[in-house]
């Protein structure tokens, strides 16, 4: 099969390098001048908990030239409608486009460039960082869960989910998938935020006796405005995941995405997340304190992040 990925961060190179090494026709598409070259010169080095290895996946600049298979989108949910332009060459009469991205916005910006028939979307709890141009590191297993946007007789979701699968990347396929897609969005709008507000990794919030009543405050504002849109978002469970991922085995060790832009000094996904919460909130006429004032607060840290304070000064008493 031949696939492009649009949008070689982290988890595009994961991804992508796994369906390469599984014998697919892989090239991956960024606008990262400096990552593309250093794939393309060296090879693309994936670090997991089995060692360190390169794989001589190819890599290019944006824009795409010619029509795949299938295209995966990637990258952060503020560049997806520049993303989608820059790979439009790659979507041809045939070629299914899947969208694994966080945040809420990214269905509706590729929706002019595909049809809705042939648009996936989904989730995925793999912990990615990326290191440096040319190098990631994957972390702990998770599952990405996939889904047509509306009821077809055609088998989309389940062909793009064994292919992924196949390639050591555990895929199902979901009827309902955006109940998947929020329930995400209400697991980011907590534990993304809340690293990041704090500096820690995601298992440092299990040292706070408070956060089972803080997150579940968080999750009732973004399941309301779920059920606004006609979407059911199990907080129960969600709190759960969370829960979970505090666990080091699990991505207790994993530096949420916010946190890393931010230490990067990229822009976050706040307006994707929390921000989205809280604007859609206000357009249903309901209330969400929380999220509006996560969302002010990722951007205190953004605006500022450059001068906080990391020791104490020497005269301090």
């Amino acid at each position: 099969m031949k696939i492009t990925i649009a949008g070689a961060g982290a988890m595009g190179c994961r991804f992508g390098s796994a369906l390469f090494a599984a014998g697919h026709e892989v090239l991956l598409l960024d606008g990262w001048p400096e990552h593309v070259a250093a794939i393309n010169t060296r090879g693309l080095r994936v670090d997991d908990p089995g060692g360190s290895r390169m794989v001589r996946v190819p890599a290019r600049a944006f824009p795409a030239d010619e029509p795949a298979d299938l295209v995966i989108v990637f990258g952060k949910a503020t560049q997806t409608a520049a993303v989608a332009a820059a790979a439009a060459a790659a979507i041809g009469p045939s070629t299914l486009v899947l969208t694994l991205q966080n945040g809420l916005g990214n269905i509706e910006a590729l929706r002019s460039h595909v049809p809705e028939t042939r648009l996936l979307a989904g989730t995925t709890t793999l912990g990615t960082e990326l290191i440096g141009p040319g190098h990631i590191r994957a972390l702990g297993s998770g599952e990405t869960v996939l889904g047509a946007l509306q009821a077809s007789p055609s088998d989309h979701a389940e062909r793009t989910a064994l292919t992924l699968s196949a390639a050591g990347l555990p895929t199902r396929a979901a009827d309902d998938v955006l109940s998947v897609i929020w329930a995400k969005v209400a697991f980011n709008c907590v534990m993304n935020t809340l690293c990041a507000i704090a500096s820690i990794p995601v298992s440092a919030l299990a040292r706070y006796d408070g956060f089972d009543e803080l997150a579940g405050s968080i999750l009732r504002e973004v399941a309301e405005v779920a059920s606004a849109e006609g979407v059911a978002v199990d907080t129960a469970a969600a709190l759960r995941l969370m829960k979970a991922q505090f666990d080091p085995a699990a991505s207790g060790d994993h530096l949420a995405s916010t946190l890393q832009d931010l230490m990067n000094g990229r822009p976050t996904e706040i307006a994707h997340l929390s921000g989205a919460i809280a604007d859609r909130a206000q357009s249903h006429g309901i209330e969400a304190p929380l999220n509006t004032l996560v969302t002010q607060l990722i951007g205190l840290l953004e605006a500022t992040w450059p001068r906080r304070v990391t020791r104490l000064h020497p005269n301090t008493q």
